[in-house]
């Protein structure tokens, strides 16, 4: 029993850590006061990750030849651009808005995984499924108006847009467009295989791009920037980590710890903190997204 309880304990650490990596990511752009495009940030991100990935490979002796070997890059593509779309209007969105609000939105992703899921994947739901997607809905409503009706006064921040929720809800979606990618390629494929992928077929989507489109930026803000792929992978093996120990039911709770992380770093760095509307629509989200997870667990 100790045991058991001790491995859950450790499995909610990875959860914790992986919300606060994902919530610094989320954060890179506001970190930046909004200098450094979004879709820049993305490159620097797949470029270190890949990077980072490719180390990983290396570390264990095994082939990058090997690795990227397949049959299924065409859906290695699509998820890439699902990440490159899906992360730029993410950072874009958090960027513009407060950031508590933003990590709200972004656990929109849930309910989208789950529409698709069913539209895609033949997969059922039951109606207490439906519930908790109205709530999160709701929730996401709530949010919404409430940074629509802020952006239209007289705002001391220069960094607020009207579009930055319609940007978050618009990274959720195509966020939950790469879950599902993920779930097809994971039947076939390593998780190695598939980082190497998304990370090298981004690189080289944006690569292009960045030609004409980059921005000078600072050596040491550069520097920074190049720790977002190293963080997003970290991110990424913590939740693995954690989902191998605890069940995901169990976990729920502690993965939208990336809420109030996001609300710590707007308080220590920004100086905001998320209004009555902000906190109201984030419970909703949060009451839906755990009804779904436990409904999902004993479907």
């Amino acid at each position: 029993m100790i045991s058991r309880l001790e491995s859950k304990a450790v499995a909610a650490l990875w959860v914790l850590g992986a919300a606060f990596a994902f919530s610094l990511l989320y954060a890179s752009g506001k970190l930046t006061g909004g200098l450094v495009p979004a879709i820049q940030i993305v490159f620097i991100r797949y470029v270190s990750g890949f990077a980072t990935v490719a180390g990983i490979a290396a570390a264990r002796r095994q082939s990058l030849n090997t690795l990227l070997a397949g049959g299924r890059r065409h859906l290695h593509l699509l998820r890439a651009l699902c990440g490159v779309g899906g992360g730029a209007c993410s950072i874009w969105g958090a960027t513009h808005m407060p950031l508590a609000d933003a990590s709200a939105l972004a656990l929109l992703q849930g309910v989208f995984t789950m529409a698709l899921a069913v539209l895609l994947l033949r997969e059922r739901i039951v109606l207490m499924q439906g519930v908790a997607a109205a709530l999160c809905v709701l929730g996401a409503l709530v949010i919404v108006r409430g940074n629509t009706g802020a952006a239209v006064t007289v705002d001391p921040d220069p960094l607020n847009n009207a579009w930055a929720p319609l940007a978050m809800l618009a990274g959720a979606f195509l966020t939950a467009c790469e879950v599902i990618l993920i779930k097809v390629l994971s039947r076939h494929e390593s998780m190695l295989s598939m980082l190497l992928h998304v990370n090298g077929f981004a690189s080289l989507i944006l690569g292009c791009a960045m030609l004409f489109l980059w921005v000078p930026v600072e050596p040491l803000t550069l520097a920074a920037l190049c720790l977002i792929g190293p963080m997003a992978i970290l991110g990424q093996m913590c939740n693995v980590r954690a989902y191998r120990l605890a069940d995901a039911a169990w976990l729920a709770p502690f993965t939208y710890s990336s809420v109030a992380f996001a609300a710590l770093i707007g308080w220590t760095v920004f100086g905001t903190l998320p209004g009555l509307m902000a906190w109201l629509g984030t419970a909703l989200i949060v009451a839906g997204g755990l009804l779904l997870m436990h409904r999902g667990r004993s479907t």
